[in-house]
């Protein structure tokens, strides 16, 4: 919505002082159709906008949360002694314990600050009535913008996560 409306702004600013005569204009000076289309291009690459986290996770520490059917946990991982090697990827395992009537949906929102991302619901790797296990992949989580959510569906809203 921000960037339609900076692009709005920006065509009512170009052509309401100059007109159109001068867009039309072709002697060399004419720079405005050139920044015009810098707008442009800046606009469709901008970066998205990543959502707050409520919790970042540090590894092997285990996290309570009180969880609402309305509203989803936000969390992201912490990169402090948790780096994979240089140029490699790295296996995040992420650990909820929870009432064995307990239904939660597990979502990812991978590389937010870049325009075109979306959520998409994470499957588990293994699944027990009280454990859930998620298997992330990553090569890097200080350069790469995440988010996770956890959502309640059904049932207790007191779960415990933790990341290995």
């Amino acid at each position: 919505m921000k960037k339609i409306l900076v692009m709005i702004l920006f065509a009512i600013n170009t052509y309401s002082c100059t007109g159109l005569s001068r867009l039309l204009d072709t002697s060399d000076n004419n720079t405005e159709p050139y920044v015009a289309f810098g707008y442009y291009l800046y606009l469709l690459s901008a970066p998205g906008i990543c959502p707050t986290v409520d919790l970042t996770l540090e590894k092997g520490i285990n996290y309570p949360l009180t969880l609402s059917t309305t509203n989803s946990v936000i969390f992201n991982i912490s990169s402090a002694n948790n780096l994979p090697p240089p140029n490699q990827s790295r296996e995040y395992v992420l650990v909820i314990t929870k009432d064995s009537t307990t239904n939660l949906e597990f979502s990812a929102l991978r590389l937010c600050n870049i325009s075109n991302s979306s959520t998409t619901t994470e499957s588990p790797i293994t699944s027990t009535p009280t454990e859930i296990r998620y298997q992330l992949y990553t090569n890097d989580v200080r350069t790469l913008r995440n988010a996770f959510y956890l959502k309640l569906i059904s049932g207790n809203a007191s779960v415990t996560i933790r990341q290995e």
